[in-house]
């Protein structure tokens, strides 16, 4: 676990998934609205065109990022992106995506992956914060907005955070148990929950115990570029556009 010092307001983002287009739309946002600190929850590279681009400029942007379940099967070489899929379809389209990640991914980039940090604690003045990819127990458990409650009190119980930043559903949410905040992130570059915009947090960690310490923001992209990078490759496409809003 990494301990990172946290000085005022951040930007949190996870799962760009190598769209380059959403990632560069994310970090003009976060530097037009002058915030100094950024974080990334991982899973940089995988069923986006650019992986490798996407690594370096989180890695050459001096942005910390933990290690999410994708990054861990292409930076380490396991054969196994630690996903779930729930239709053929799905699983077609991991497949497509594990097997040409795996090749197009540099030896650099995934001596990077293989560096990358399991948790962070945030650290600031109002108090610690968690951060994760998947949840405090797996980098690869699905956190859904709607898990049973008494579960998430488990969690928390476990993990007595007044905040636990995630991602890996896709899907932002903010979800108040007990006295920890369960926040996921959303997608930097493929989200799921029927808006194309690329999402990312801004937390306010001296407002901890208010539900307006976090915002979500929902950036638009160049996505015909996305498709344009896509069509260079074998990947399935998997991103949804403007259209489908």
């Amino acid at each position: 676990m990494k301990t990172i010092q946290i000085d005022g307001p951040f930007a949190v983002f996870s799962d760009v998934h190598g769209n380059l287009p959403g990632l560069e739309a994310i970090l003009a946002d976060i530097d037009r609205r002058g915030i100094a600190q950024a974080l990334s929850l991982g899973d940089l590279v995988g069923y986006g065109p650019s992986p490798n681009e996407v690594a370096l400029l989180v890695r050459d942007s001096g942005i910390p990022s933990l290690m999410g379940n994708y990054d861990q099967g292409i930076g380490f070489e396991t054969g196994d992106c630690g996903c779930v899929y729930k239709t053929d379809e799905q699983r077609a389209e991991g497949a497509a995506s594990l097997a040409w990640t795996q090749e197009a991914v540099s030896d650099e980039v995934k001596a990077y992956l293989r560096t990358l940090e399991d948790h962070f604690l945030l650290r600031s003045s109002a108090g610690d914060i968690l951060a994760v990819h998947g949840s405090p127990r797996r980098i690869n458990e699905y956190l859904f907005e709607d898990r049973p409650a008494s579960a998430m009190e488990r969690m928390a119980h476990e993990f007595p955070y007044p905040a636990i930043l995630f991602g890996h559903t896709h899907v932002p949410y903010a979800r108040p148990v007990g006295e920890t905040t369960f926040v996921n992130v959303g997608s930097g570059g493929r989200p799921k929950d029927g808006d194309w915009r690329v999402c990312y947090a801004i937390v306010e960690p001296d407002a901890l115990g208010d539900p307006r310490f976090v915002e979500f923001v929902r950036v638009p992209y160049d996505y015909d570029r996305l498709l344009g990078q896509l069509a260079e490759t074998s990947l399935i496409t998997g991103f949804a556009g403007p259209s489908a809003q």
